[in-house]
């Protein structure tokens, strides 16, 4: 039950609408309660079945009859008119307690989904290597809707029906409490199928929400990874693997399906049980005295009655049960505290000249494979730094830990003389501008890819920023020039042009350190041309680290640093690297064979 007192404590957040749902539920359960009170009157009174004195029993109707002092011969035309009221109030008080309640819900689920967004996006890049997009699109769409089933509706149903079924119940204890009595002695055995049901619901739920979890990330994978299936012509293999996934999860909806419909024709039963049962023993209260027709007639109708609520209470029940086991998938996401301890009031870092710092600097994924080892090294500002090797050395990790992305896990990175674990993550990113190997472009025009993220940056910095990156003149030619929309990940452009909207991307900001992770890998031979001079021009004015295979590119850089098993093997510059007859001069004359350079 933890998980259903959860569920109902997150609608208490919006108390407001909740308590006037509750208010309009106690109208709709005195109205039903009513309503039943006028099967007495209606038989024993207006039919003439029975000779009772109304101020005799314990109806409500009878001491409404006696306050307005209506007789006998009145009741005809007084009764119609309350059963009019009580049908018109009932409905009008369960409408706007359902609407509240929803409301309510929806509220709830619109925060949720808005805290479990911005709990992902402040997740670090850890969270992200371990967890696939599928499972938490999953996460974000169909467990939250799950939720909001529950909480939106069937919570309010749940307790509003919960309210009916107490009326009904007090008024057949209050009618006959022996016929009520026996009556109910046969209902507990519901108790021990209902709670194997909701068991059974629970478990099930999970398990078809990890099903649909599965569906969403073969979708995304299929539809990010269309061109490399196009390419291996694999559509039918991925086809095979998409319904088999989807077929898993119809099993699993079916034994869903069969446990849900089985548990209201199981209630109709035990009602039909009760029902037979009933009208034996009522028949002998009425042949004996003790009630009249009347009473007996209200008796089974507020008995009947009961089903309903019961019934709706079980369908609540199995949406319930589904939205506890999404909001136990959600919990999960929620406890993943971010591995990267942001500082909120930690120092600021305004101003930045650019000397980074590395200090025995080591990170490891997971303790057994250490990335880097003793990683020490010292870049001043305005310097250019390259960084260059085999892959899977650990250059991108270098560029990662600068950034923030990861933790070291020893040792310590500084800029300007700080530790960069002691300042305020948005301050330290805010100083550093990333262009990455792996280009990210919105579905939007050029214009806000430029300027992404930045509140108040100017069309001229825009413009700027695209002359600087040489992605004005291609930008011009576009159909809306700045306004043109780019397509889902810059679709719409040449890998050029896309890197170039990258690198004005990073200047908008005007950052003092400046990274480029193999910026110029996708261009041709003209594009990387014309980015190089751009860049060259870009790095004399800040602290630069530039990863790059193509070793032609980072001939003028102030320190290379040749990154092999996760330590720097070798540091200098070009021509003091050539000499030294290691690592780098291998790199280069395999690179340019016909360049070999005479060593001085």
């Amino acid at each position: 039950m933890k998980e259903f007192f959860q569920l109902l404590s997150l609608i208490l957040k919006e108390r407001k609408k909740v308590l006037l749902s509750f208010l309009f539920t106690l109208f709709v359960a005195f109205f039903t309660y009513v309503f039943v009170n006028l099967v007495q009157p209606i038989i024993d009174n207006m039919f003439r079945v029975g000779e009772s004195n109304p101020s005799e029993t314990t109806n409500i109707m009878n001491f409404v009859f006696d306050v307005f002092h209506i007789g006998r011969e009145q009741l005809v035309t007084f009764i119609p008119l309350v059963l009019v009221i009580v049908v018109f109030g009932k409905g009008l008080f369960t409408f706007l307690s359902s609407f509240f309640m929803r409301k309510a819900g929806l509220n709830i689920v619109t925060d949720m989904r808005n805290d479990l967004f911005q709990h992902l996006v402040y997740q670090s890049s850890q969270y992200y290597d371990k967890v696939s997009t599928g499972e938490l699109m999953s996460r974000l769409t169909s467990d939250v809707d799950k939720i909001q089933e529950a909480v939106s509706s069937n919570m309010g149903d749940f307790i509003r029906e919960a309210f009916i079924l107490l009326a009904l119940i007090t008024y057949i204890f209050i009618t006959d409490w022996r016929l009520a009595f026996a009556s109910l002695v046969i209902t507990p055995l519901a108790v021990i199928p209902l709670v194997a049901f909701s068991r059974q619901l629970k478990k099930k739920g999970r398990l078809n929400q990890m099903r649909m979890a599965d569906i969403y990330s073969l979708l995304h994978e299929a539809i990010t990874g269309n061109k490399i299936i196009k390419a291996f012509t694999t559509e039918k293999f991925e086809i095979k693997r998409f319904v088999r996934s989807t077929s898993k999860y119809l099993k699993m909806s079916i034994k869903l399906a069969w446990i849900g419909s089985l548990s209201s024709p199981f209630m109709e039963f035990l009602g039909g049980v009760v029902g037979a049962f009933i009208l034996v023993v009522g028949t002998t209260r009425i042949t004996q005295g003790y009630i009249s027709a009347g009473d007996f007639g209200s008796f089974i109708m507020a008995l009947f009655m009961m089903y309903t609520p019961i019934k709706r209470l079980s369908r609540a029940n199995t949406i319930i049960q589904q939205g506890r086991a999404s909001y136990e998938r959600i919990q999960e996401i929620f406890k993943e505290k971010a591995q990267l301890d942001d500082h909120f009031q930690g120092s600021l870092l305004p101003n930045v000249k650019g000397r980074v710092k590395f200090e025995n600097v080591s990170f490891s994924y997971n303790q057994y494979y250490p990335v880097l080892e003793n990683v020490n090294f010292e870049v001043k500002p305005s310097e250019t730094a390259a960084l260059v090797g085999l892959s899977g050395g650990g250059k991108t990790t270098i560029i990662n830990l600068i950034s923030r992305f990861y933790e070291p896990t020893s040792g310590k990175i500084t800029i300007d003389g700080m530790d960069i674990r002691e300042a305020n993550l948005s301050s330290l990113r805010s100083q550093i501008g990333l262009v990455t190997q792996e280009l990210i472009l919105f579905n939007d025009t050029v214009r806000n890819n430029i300027a992404y993220g930045g509140e108040g940056v100017s069309f001229e910095q825009i413009k700027k920023a695209a002359k600087r990156a040489k992605a004005h003149g291609f930008i011009q030619k576009l159909p809306q020039g700045y306004e043109t929309c780019i397509g889902e990940k810059g679709s719409l452009l040449s890998s050029g042009q896309r890197q170039r909207l990258s690198i004005a991307r990073a200047l908008v900001k005007d950052p003092p350190i400046f990274i480029l992770d193999e910026a110029t890998s996708a261009l041709d031979s003209e594009s990387e041309k014309m980015i190089q001079m751009a860049l060259e021009d870009i790095m004399k004015e800040r602290t630069a680290f530039v990863i790059a295979h193509r070793l032609s590119t980072i001939r003028n850089a102030d320190k290379i640093l040749v990154v092999e098993g996760g330590q720097i093997a070798e540091m200098g510059s070009h021509h003091q690297l050539y000499r030294r007859n290691g690592i780098y001069r291998k790199l280069y004359d395999l690179q340019f064979p016909e360049k070999k350079e005479e060593v001085s």
